[in-house]
């Protein structure tokens, strides 16, 4: 019997959430969603999107919204703007599917722990899932040895509305965010947008990398291939020494 759908709905693979005891799902644990996926395609269609809102990409200028959110200080901002608060600044939009989730906790505390490389490139980071503002404060109280995100020093939005995430397209099955990253510039662009399956988690060397190349002059730089770094000095992609593309941390 064949899985693909009688209309046009978009299709989303359907990839199961599992434990990480083996790698082939096949241990016996009793972790949740360690379930059997036969990965087929789900015809099951996100939030509506009038015509009038496309599913946004790459290149599109990045509407504004207001929502609700946890600051770094733990205070409530019922009606945190987005372009009110991040003026003249590149953006970073960092999507994940829910609070106390069990990979989540590490990711937001790997893009933490370089929060002073991207405030020093005048980059500002937001937070978001389908989760309530409550339930970012309570996950910001628990401590880090209980998978607790204490110390985030940028906002975590709650887009319980399903409206910001269903505009950059990025919802699965169950209405939940996948790993999506949107790097918008100064200018409200979109410059940069990608959607990681739940097990792969995200780098944010890389999106420091992306940073840097897009506040170089427009003239100076073409594209930085992999294995390379920027030189501020001369303006041009300089490539690593083989010592130092092998000595960098993991």
């Amino acid at each position: 019997m064949s899985n693909t759908p009688k209309d046009d709905t978009e299709l989303y693979r359907n990839y199961a959430t599992k434990c990480e005891c083996s790698e082939d799902d096949s241990c016996g644990c009793t972790y949740p969603n360690n379930t059997t996926d036969d990965y087929n395609y789900s015809t099951t269609a996100q939030s509506s999107v009038t015509s009038s809102e496309e599913v946004l990409t790459v290149g599109m200028h990045a509407p504004d919204f207001t929502a609700p959110a946890v600051l770094k200080d733990n205070t409530l901002n019922k009606n945190f703007n987005f372009y009110q608060q991040t003026q003249n600044q590149t953006t970073i939009l960092f999507f994940y599917p829910e609070d106390f989730y069990f990979t989540c906790p590490s990711e937001l505390l790997m893009l933490n722990k370089e929060i002073k490389s991207f405030t020093k490139r005048d980059t500002c980071i937001l937070g978001i899932s389908t989760d309530s503002e409550y339930s970012h404060l309570a996950w910001k109280q628990i401590p880090i040895e209980k998978d607790g995100i204490p110390d985030i020093y940028f906002p975590l939005l709650s887009d319980m509305t399903k409206k910001i995430s269903t505009r950059y397209g990025i919802l699965d099955k169950k209405g939940n965010a996948r790993r999506a990253t949107v790097i918008i510039d100064k200018n409200k662009i979109i410059r940069h947008l990608s959607i990681n399956d739940n097990k792969i988690w995200r780098n944010p060397e890389e999106f420091l990398r992306i940073i840097d190349i897009l506040n170089q002059k427009t003239e100076s730089i073409t594209n930085c291939p992999r294995g390379w770094k920027q030189n501020f000095f001369f303006e041009r992609p300089e490539a690593e020494t083989i010592t130092e593309m092998f000595s960098h941390p993991k």
